[in-house]
């Protein structure tokens, strides 16, 4: 109970820090859009869709190895072998990002001119030092994972994302006077230098933390030591099917970059409007990243509770915790889709203080389920050591993907709808293996339908309510414009009374009981209104 209570704590610490990130990061798209209009949004979001698909093949891949080395050293007492995983993958990801932010650098031009993409060649070489720093970032951050310390994960989380938006803002703004190309190199400077500084603050704190711990490691005398030799070779063999399983996760959005404008293009588009479409995907891909935030702190915690059970052979702690990850995945996940389609169209006014390209999240938005399945498949997969077999998962869905955007994106009547149909099959063929194979490893009957039964039944009532809501809006906005102004205040009155709903049928319906909520913090009890505090059990 001791360390459900723990995990529940590092998840809500993640969740809260990486909300007000994406707080940070939502308001800084549709200011970015302001400067750089739909087109030049377009051209950052394919710059973005390469450094991503580079970080995840070098970096991604490094906090969740580390942490699991941190974590199962740790599980057997190992304080010592714990701190030098650290110090070895620090070494080591300083070499490969290094070398591959140079190598970046130099291919931008050739390449970004071969994927006939010129104009975010700056933007990909102004990335080149981040892949460096965020190689190291991740070495500690996943030593921060496996021993448990979230609250300097959330902290630096915070500090990287403040940095990068103030600074990438002002550099765009400065920048875009002199062409499209420049200003998206602008928006690009903020990722490095906030990166940088996040790294400064975990470095600094695990210096405080370093003093306190060496009375610890001293203590521990019969631990057999084990040789850097061999916990490199760990890193490294977790590493490599975690970046590539990683990698395969945000191939798709590369697989986007490189067909969907060539397809439109065939569709009969124009440059310009292949570019303001591609734009349309970027703000639906920002949007749903919000509630992802919490579906990735679910995950962070996950991995190293997991691996520390299994290395313990504690197999029936290890199902419950599987089931407990996806019961709470499931109860975000659910509800954000629903009510970021049912308010597509207030949303998008409210952030981007326009309404085209809504649709696209209008339908899209329920695939965000799909990427909560497969995402904490992959997070369970790696912690009992089938990493591999996930790798394999998502390349089957990533080929399909490719297969199906590029029929359907090069069809006029659907053109950019057609990524959402790739998009559901990239991710129903790997949820449907892992969780098969899922459950013949552990052995265990892991009812899909009854994890999430509660959560839809609160979702299409809250669905009711919110559809209720909207209805005389019709009638409003025949009087009054539709835009930032006036969406605003109505779309936070109706998430607000949409969340009380779902929240108070999870209640009653036990979906969300009293032991969930101390877990967290008793202070939540206390601060709910007396119509749910009645109900919880």
């Amino acid at each position: 109970m001791g360390e459900e209570h723990s995990a529940a704590k590092g998840v809500f610490i993640l969740s809260v820090a990486g909300m007000v990130a994406k707080f940070i990061s939502v308001f800084y798209s549709p200011i970015l859009v302001s400067i750089l209009d739909v087109d030049g949004f377009g051209i950052y979001s394919r710059t973005t869709e390469i450094f991503l698909f580079i970080y995840a093949i070098t970096c991604m891949g490094a906090q969740p190895a580390v942490a699991k080395v941190v974590s199962e050293l740790s599980a057997l007492g190992n304080e010592e072998g714990a701190k030098k995983a650290l110090r070895i993958s620090r070494k080591f990801y300083i070499i490969l990002g290094g070398g591959l932010g140079i190598l970046m650098m130099i291919l931008a031009i050739p390449l970004c001119n071969l994927f006939g993409i010129p104009d975010t060649a700056y933007g990909v070489m102004a990335l080149g030092p981040c892949v460096l720093i965020t190689c190291i970032l991740s070495a500690y951050r996943g030593y921060m994972q496996g021993k448990g310390h979230m609250t300097q994960i959330a902290i630096s989380q915070v500090i990287e994302q403040l940095i990068n938006v103030i600074l990438s803002l002002l550099c765009a703004y400065i920048l875009v006077q002199v062409s499209l190309a420049a200003g998206n190199a602008g928006a690009q400077v903020g990722t490095s230098v906030g990166a940088l500084f996040a790294m400064l603050y975990l470095i600094y704190s695990l210096d405080k933390k370093y003093s306190k711990e060496e009375e610890e490691i001293e203590s521990l005398t019969n631990v057999r030591k084990v040789s850097e030799k061999k916990i490199l070779r760990k890193i490294i063999m977790y590493s490599i099917p975690i970046t590539l399983s990683t990698g395969m996760q945000n191939f798709g959005g590369l697989v986007d970059m490189v067909n969907v404008n060539s397809r439109l293009i065939f569709a009969g588009f124009d440059r310009r409007m292949a570019d303001t479409l591609y734009g349309q995907l970027g703000m639906y891909k920002t949007l749903l990243s919000v509630p992802l935030v919490v579906i990735t702190s679910i995950g962070t915690t996950t991995l190293p509770s997991i691996a520390r059970s299994m290395v313990l052979n504690e197999r029936r702690e290890v199902k419950r915790k599987i089931a407990y990850a996806f019961k709470m995945a499931f109860s975000i996940a659910i509800p954000a889709a629903v009510g970021l389609s049912m308010l597509s169209e207030l949303v998008y006014a409210t952030l981007y203080n326009r309404t085209d390209g809504h649709k696209l999240m209008m339908i899209g938005a329920f695939i965000l389920i799909l990427y909560t399945t497969t995402q904490i498949q992959a997070v369970i997969m790696q912690s009992i050591n089938k990493l591999y077999f996930i790798l394999g998962t998502f390349m089957a869905g990533i080929v399909t993907k490719i297969i199906v955007n590029y029929i359907f994106v090069g069809i006029p009547g659907i053109n950019i709808y057609g990524v959402l149909i790739g998009n559901v099959f990239w991710h129903l063929i790997p949820a449907i293996l892992n969780h098969k194979k899922l459950c013949k490893i552990m052995r265990m009957k892991l009812s899909i339908p009854k994890l999430v039964i509660k959560p839809v039944i609160a979702s299409i009532v809250m669905a009711g309510v919110i559809y209720l809501l909207k209805l005389p809006l019709n009638y409003v906005f025949e009087i009054i414009s539709l835009s930032r102004v006036t969406a605003a205040p109505i779309t936070i009155i109706i998430i607000a009374i949409g969340g009380i709903v779902y929240l108070y049928l999870m209640i009653v319906m036990g979906g969300i009981r009293k032991s969930d909520i101390q877990t967290i913090s008793p202070k939540l009890i206390r601060i709910m209104p007396r119509f749910m505090r009645r109900k919880l059990r």
